[in-house]
């Protein structure tokens, strides 16, 4: 089963998403806090075997920076026996970046094994390995460890997915990046990307959860830029400066940015401003003065790149 038809399997509730979400969990096992980049999950005791959990997912860029940290051996305990794919060890001779040797870990799995949300093989990364194919828990435990032999800290995560249907027991993975700290992906969905619909448990849920889901918010991971053919959290973030250079009366000028993700921001021009961490892609601009639109552009940035704007205003009618 491919990445397309694998989010209809598992969410059940159409586009896959990042946003906020907040769920009530009653049972005899519940999730834990959890904060990792990009991720962060906030648990509340309510009483009576039930909790409040408030999900947050944030899809800024990374900005992981330098390369990876140590040997592969010696932090994570790989067994010898275990060695990455030819073809994958060969490309990564040629990447240097922390961030650009995880990444494309991460891309060979999602095309080297298949999802088979039916398949009663064992899900060791070996097994998964030789069979080309796994659940959830085998793809993020194959992901794990070639990620461990590449060099990288990284563990598996054990939770649900909450659909409109109820929650699915699931697994996805944690890798640590230089400068960035640990930050989720799920090999089903994308690269570096979960939805608030992931709830993280401290361990392999055995009897699933009662939950009623009091409110997502979401934005299509289909709208995120491409990274090898995924939808992709991207590493380096890019910076618009705006700056008001004709019309300028000394009152603070709204500017509104939209771009991929539905990544929305705002700022004050007094007289200028910066947006900065921005993903790449098309951003729409919007300036707004007394609550009028007057001026609107669009923008196509390059990862870590700097676009300037001078935003000229038009003269106020005069009164009287």
């Amino acid at each position: 089963m491919k990445w397309g038809v694998l989010a209809a399997a598992l969410l059940t509730a159409g586009s896959l998403m990042a946003g906020e979400a907040t769920f009530i969990f009653s049972g005899t096992q519940l999730p834990v806090d959890r904060v990792v980049n990009g991720h962060v999950q906030e648990v509340t005791p309510l009483g009576s075997g039930r909790v409040r959990v408030q999900v947050s997912v944030h899809l800024d860029p990374l900005d992981s920076r330098g390369a990876v940290e140590g040997g592969a051996r010696a932090i994570t305990g790989v067994p010898d026996w275990f060695v990455l794919p030819t073809g994958l060890s060969r490309r990564l001779g040629g990447i240097g970046g922390a961030w650009g040797r995880a990444t494309a870990v991460l891309s060979w799995v999602m095309r080297h094994v298949a999802i088979d949300v039916e398949d009663m093989t064992p899900q060791d990364a070996a097994t998964v390995l030789r069979t080309g194919s796994g659940r959830c828990s085998g793809l993020a435990n194959v992901s794990v460890a070639l990620l461990r032999a590449a060099g990288f800290p990284a563990r598996t995560v054990s939770g649900v997915l909450v659909g409109k249907e109820g929650p699915v027991p699931h697994r996805w993975l944690e890798c640590h990046l230089p400068a960035a700290g640990w930050v989720p992906s799920d090999p089903t969905l994308g690269l570096w990307v979960i939805s608030p619909r992931h709830v993280a448990f401290d361990h392999s849920v055995a009897e699933l959860p009662r939950i009623e889901i009091l409110g997502v918010t979401e934005v299509p991971l289909r709208e995120l830029p491409l990274v090898e053919g995924w939808p992709a959290r991207v590493n380096e973030g890019g910076e618009l400066v705006c700056t008001v250079v004709e019309g300028w009366d000394g009152t603070p000028v709204d500017a509104r940015l939209e771009g991929p993700g539905g990544d929305r921001r705002r700022l004050r021009l007094s007289p200028g401003g910066t947006f900065a961490g921005l993903a790449p892609g098309e951003w729409t601009l919007t300036v707004i003065r007394s609550g009028t639109v007057v001026d609107r552009k669009i923008f196509t940035l390059e990862s870590g790149g700097a676009l300037s704007y001078a935003v000229r205003l038009p003269r106020r009618p005069e009164v009287g």
